[in-house]
């Protein structure tokens, strides 16, 4: 007989219980290292590109229709009364 057979049923279930937690221990600290060495490799092999400026507004902003300025005053001027609009411009 195998000396796992003659522990107590007790040892027996402590015994599985740790085995099977170093287990998943030491696969999971495998499965880190092994994604941070992708992630470096990755890195190196295709770096992330860099962003490129945003493109500025033209300086010359196209007029807003007197009508529709004035709708969006009136709008401004119920949901927030006391608010004061400086500026529309129409992209």
């Amino acid at each position: 007989m195998n000396e796992f057979a003659q522990l107590s049923p007790m040892s027996q279930a402590l015994t599985l219980m740790l085995v099977g937690m170093g287990t998943v221990f030491i696969v999971l600290i495998l499965v880190i290292y092994l994604s941070q060495g992708m992630i470096a490799i990755v890195n190196k092999v295709a770096p992330e590109e860099e962003a490129k400026p945003a493109k500025l507004a033209s300086p010359v902003a196209a007029a807003v229709e007197p009508g529709v300025e004035a709708a969006i005053r009136q709008a401004i001027s119920q949901v927030a009364p006391g608010a004061t609009v400086t500026k529309i411009v129409k992209k």
